[in-house]
């Protein structure tokens, strides 16, 4: 990806472009993270000069919210938000957001479609850029405005600028047009806009009455994309039985859609049930997705099966198809713990401490880890790792696996 010439851009615009990628890691742009940038809260100063640090923080976000949606071509503005994270996705990096930004969102049939590596690149070293320029008054606040095509884009507008009731409003007078696809769209997005407030009862509705306007639809779409990001925030709040039925009842309606396969399949995986994780995933896979992703997970179900050298042959075949640098740790903290399991516990510890230097706070790392130790009889080098496990200096751990975690830290306790 040709980088910007960065002679060429002022000190004040640099200043600005590197908060905009501080804030786009982890979890994206936070209130917390803008209070704790200098550069981010001086946009706002000169505009609200006396207001305290999180009102600042407040004008801050939406300055940032209103300069992306108002960026006109749909490429840029898909990047954009998904980089720092304006949907407020759980639990992922900004690579990963960008790579399913545009597989899902864009689509590999548009014209706007880059791959997800120029992606990054165009984030990093152009987007960034114009952003700034943007947010310091050096570019136009607003696009030409261009009137919405339809209540559906009207809607999803209004949405993004948080007037969310307003949006509500016009998705439940689609809900009654004669067009099946229009009505199936409102309802996929009243849906979403129920669960990211929380209400679980009136997604699930919402979602049945998308699906109740699915069919005949071969792999449902967006509607199949929402329904995975739905199930994945369940399984994240350990709510399988939840996440298992919207996605199954997506299933009866769109059994080809790949995305809800392996949706099912991860969901299995972190319930523990590994043989049904394993049999989605393959589905997931025969259907079309994308090989490398579901290798990732396969490889690392494989590993808690014990089939060891397939999973050791699945994760490096991951590993071979570039991905972010914690989806790559990830892998290879796994692929450590089946060469552990197998013999090596020399070669699953080079591993760990490779992995370790890009995932460090993950529990999944010092729970394969405590595992091998076990497995070898290093009881000390075991309780150690698996107490960090469970510490609360980690991510959680997924039910089943803190369970035993819990289990043998007694067991090794005496």
């Amino acid at each position: 990806m040709p980088r910007r010439p960065v002679d060429d851009v002022p000190d004040d615009v640099k200043a600005v472009a590197a908060a905009l990628l501080e804030l786009s890691y982890k979890e994206g742009l936070t209130r917390a993270k803008l209070i704790r940038s200098p550069v981010m809260l001086a946009l706002t100063s000169s505009r609200y000069p006396g207001a305290e640090p999180p009102e600042q923080a407040r004008r801050a976000e939406e300055m940032i919210r209103l300069h992306v949606n108002s960026i006109r071509n749909l490429r840029d503005r898909v990047i954009l938000a998904a980089a720092l994270n304006l949907d407020q996705e759980l639990g992922t990096s900004f690579e990963d957001r960008i790579n399913k930004a545009c597989d899902s969102t864009i689509g590999r049939g548009s014209p706007y479609f880059i791959t997800p590596d120029g992606a990054q690149g165009r984030f990093r070293y152009v987007l960034t850029v114009d952003l700034s320029l943007r947010l310091l008054g050096g570019s136009p606040a607003y696009a030409m405005p261009r009137p919405p095509s339809d209540d559906l884009e009207l809607a999803v507008r209004l949405q993004r600028s948080h007037q969310t009731d307003s949006a509500v409003q016009v998705l439940k007078r689609v809900t009654d047009s004669d067009e099946k696809s229009d009505r199936r769209h409102a309802w996929r997005l009243l849906a979403t806009i129920a669960y990211e407030s929380g209400d679980y009862d009136g997604a699930e509705i919402a979602f049945d009455m998308a699906l109740r306007n699915a069919a005949g639809m071969r792999r449902g779409g967006k509607l199949t994309v929402a329904i995975d990001r739905y199930a994945r925030r369940l399984t994240e709040e350990e709510d399988y039985d939840r996440a298992l039925a919207i996605v199954s009842k997506g299933i009866s309606v769109v059994f080809e859609s790949l995305w809800l396969w392996r949706r099912y399949g991860c969901i299995k995986w972190y319930a523990g049930e590994l043989v049904d994780a394993y049999a989605a995933l393959t589905m997931a896979l025969d259907l079309g997705y994308s090989a490398s992703r579901v290798f990732h997970a396969r490889g690392q179900v494989l590993a808690e099966l014990g089939r060891y050298d397939e999973a050791i042959e699945q994760l490096t075949e991951a590993l071979r198809v570039p991905r972010s640098a914690v989806s790559q740790a990830e892998a290879i903290s796994a692929r450590a713990y089946a060469i552990g399991m197998s013999g090596s516990l020399e070669e699953a510890l080079d591993g760990f401490r490779e992995a370790e230097q890009v995932i460090s706070f993950s529990s999944w790392l010092h729970y394969w880890r405590g595992l091998c130790f076990y497995h070898h009889g290093k009881p000390a080098e075991a309780l150690m790792n698996l107490a960090l496990a469970v510490g609360p200096d980690t991510a959680s751990l997924n039910r089943p696996k803190r369970v035993n975690a819990e289990r043998l830290i007694l067991e090794l306790s005496g």
